[in-house]
């Protein structure tokens, strides 16, 4: 059930219509996402597929989001070429057939040029990676012995 509720969460805080800055919709997500994982940062290791895989979905929703805020495909295609993808790819995927934003939020060129690296530039706060700070920070004392004999 918490899973739901973090996805209907995340989809609240990056509403399709968003007309404010990526910025500001990553400090909205950041101030819940580090609530949520100091809540749940006790979780076992087998969560942390779970971490990765809501990590992934967040970055998607930007993508997306950032794509709308580009507006048209030869924006989209022009932003993606001075971010580094090879212009054929660029415009192959992107004019190749008609894709929704969600769609083209997952084709490989938008995944190489805005991924992890991007947006943790833009000071997206990562949950595996928190959750790995936190949880190397807890240490178990040494077993202590008892003096019984």
């Amino acid at each position: 059930r918490s899973r739901d509720r973090v996805n209907e969460q995340v989809r609240q805080l990056t509403p399709r219509n968003w007309g404010g800055s990526l910025k500001d919709c990553i400090g909205r997500l950041n101030l819940f996402l580090r609530g949520w994982i100091g809540f749940f940062w006790i979780c076992s290791a087998a969560e942390e597929r779970t971490f990765s895989n809501l990590d992934a979905h967040i970055r998607r929703r930007l993508r997306a989001l950032l794509l709308k805020h580009w507006k048209r495909r030869r924006s989209i295609v022009r932003r993606l070429i001075r971010l580094g993808i090879k212009p054929k790819k660029a415009w192959r995927y992107i004019y190749g057939e008609h894709r929704s934003w969600w769609a083209m939020s997952h084709c490989p060129p938008v995944d190489r040029a805005l991924d992890k690296a991007f947006f943790a530039r833009r000071g997206l706060l990562s949950l595996l990676v928190e959750w790995h700070l936190r949880t190397d920070r807890v240490v178990a004392p040494a077993q202590l012995e008892l003096g019984l004999g």
